[in-house]
């Protein structure tokens, strides 16, 4: 059973908002656009896993948690995926590598072959499953939960693997899930299936969802660098639309809409670092009555705080 299922990541959301609202010249340009590439890659390879997870049946009673993100004495650590059996919980680590892979042990190599036939090392999974191994034990403790607690390299695709050496953590793909948690054989059912949900429910009930924003802070870029405007939700390529006539304009396809101002809300607080005014809301949108302005964030969902020209805006969520 799926006690947690994966969500959207915010900082994918606010990525997108950022490379939207960001000069193709302005000097980090390029490099929001990899840092964009690499967490939807990351992403769209935990959705492949997730779909393979689906599949999942089994003989024993288990419990499935996706992108679990736990805090222990001050450390926050992310988990991809995560299966409890009457015996054990198994952290699922998912990379999304389309190359060759290569494994070596002594010490532990992990490789991709790059189109010209050489060979990179990347960070090796093993040591990252083995940290988070370490702050889950120690969060379960904490809770008076004793429990065994493995690590499994998963890869997202059916890479071409070639495993020179054993290495000291299981390595399948993504297509191997199903089977491999089928063919467990629990040894020691300390858990019985009432243990493992409630297991699986404190451990939803620990996650707290990482909050990247305002993204300009995190990747130190001005505020004064990011562009303005109520995009067209109908145009491939940003358009700004104009208010008009109680509308929202564009005047390239010539959609008319009402709130299309709610996604440039949405982008404030994901990007900006200063509190949302009604004039900062006219300076960012466009809009040039502070009235209209008024209204459109007494319909938006934020909160205000304050009276008259000392009002602030800030996010629900």
């Amino acid at each position: 059973m799926i006690y947690k299922h994966r969500t959207k990541p915010r900082l994918l959301s606010g990525l997108l908002a950022l490379e939207k609202r960001l000069s193709p010249t302005h000097e980090k340009y390029d490099y929001i656009k990899s840092e964009l590439y690499k967490i939807r890659a990351g992403y769209g390879g935990e959705q492949e896993y997730d779909r393979y997870m689906k599949e999942v049946r089994t003989d024993y009673p288990h419990a499935i948690l996706h992108d679990l993100s736990l805090q222990h004495e001050g450390v926050h650590f992310q988990i991809d995926s995560l299966f409890i059996t009457p015996d054990t919980i198994i952290i699922s680590e998912v990379k999304n590598i389309a190359d060759k892979i290569f494994i070596k042990a002594n010490p532990t190599q992990f490789m991709k072959q790059l189109p010209d036939g050489s060979r990179l090392l990347f960070r090796s999974p093993i040591a990252e499953v083995e940290r988070k191994i370490q702050f889950l034990e120690q969060w379960l403790a904490s809770r008076n939960i004793v429990v065994t607690v493995k690590g499994l390299i998963v890869f997202a695709y059916n890479n071409e693997m070639f495993i020179e050496e054993k290495p000291s953590m299981k390595v399948i793909t993504a297509y191997e899930a199903p089977t491999y948690f089928r063919s467990l054989t629990p040894q020691n059912e300390s858990l019985e299936s009432r243990d493992i949900a409630e297991i699986a429910k404190t451990l939803a009930r620990g996650h707290t969802e990482y909050n990247p924003f305002p993204i300009t802070a995190r990747y130190k870029i001005g505020e004064r660098d990011i562009r303005g405007g109520v995009f067209c939700s109908e145009c491939e390529i940003p358009t700004i639309m104009r208010w008009s006539e109680l509308r929202w304009y564009c005047s390239v396809c010539g959609v008319r809409e009402i709130g299309s101002h709610q996604s440039a809300v949405i982008d404030w607080f994901m990007l900006m670092s200063s509190p949302l005014t009604n004039r900062k809301f006219c300076e960012f949108t466009g809009i040039t009555s502070r009235h209209t302005a008024k209204r459109m964030l007494a319909r938006s969902d934020i909160q205000k705080q304050g009276k008259g020209r000392g009002s602030r805006y800030t996010s629900l969520t």
